[in-house]
């Protein structure tokens, strides 16, 4: 796991929404896909059930959720101190 695949995998999950995860990132849709199958390969599962009109967590999505926020909440902490 990446914090770039975590900030990507939060975004989707916030929004629900592929498309607006896009523009909160800055990435290609294509881009923003194969960083969350990556992930997905990576963990071994699927994170999120998706279709042409929905996307929703998968239980392995939503267990994955709270520790993703801890993890980036950590990151965004030490750049912070990095950064003083």
């Amino acid at each position: 796991m990446t914090v770039k695949q975590m900030r990507a995998f939060l975004a989707v999950a916030q929004s629900l929404s592929f498309a607006a995860a896009c523009e909160r990132l800055h990435l290609s849709q294509s881009a923003l896909s194969l960083t969350i199958k990556g992930l997905e390969e990576g963990l071994g599962g699927r994170l999120f059930s998706r279709n042409t009109r929905n996307v929703a967590l998968t239980p392995e999505g939503e267990s994955l959720l709270p520790l993703a926020r801890r993890l980036i909440a950590r990151s965004e902490e030490h750049t912070s101190e990095l950064q003083s």
